[in-house]
């Protein structure tokens, strides 16, 4: 049984990295994106442009860590909710046995 918890708690840190690793990429390509083309902007003063280029930059770098913080934390948690699951399963068994 404690194999079959620890399985499962792969499984589900596999899946939560996959969909993490996504939105690592979409932050990257959403974030690079507007700061390529901030001069899309209608601003009559060109350092606007530059300056929304360089907070659309620094965003993308914030939100990447972001989610890799994100990431981290809750893999942690998943992993930590397979471990009391695998201390709680001896306990669980034996007060079955001793009804």
């Amino acid at each position: 049984m404690k194999t079959l918890i620890w399985i499962a708690t792969w499984v589900v840190i596999a899946l939560w990295s996959g969909i993490s690793w996504i939105a690592h990429g979409l932050v990257s390509v959403g974030g690079n994106l507007v700061a390529n083309n901030a001069d899309l902007i209608p601003a009559a003063d060109p350092l606007l442009v530059e300056w929304a280029s360089w907070l659309a930059s620094v965003g993308t770098g914030v939100g990447e860590w972001l989610v890799i913080a994100i990431w981290a934390i809750v893999s942690l948690v998943i992993f930590a909710l397979g471990f009391v699951a695998t201390r709680l399963v001896p306990r669980l068994k034996t007060s079955l046995q001793n009804n």
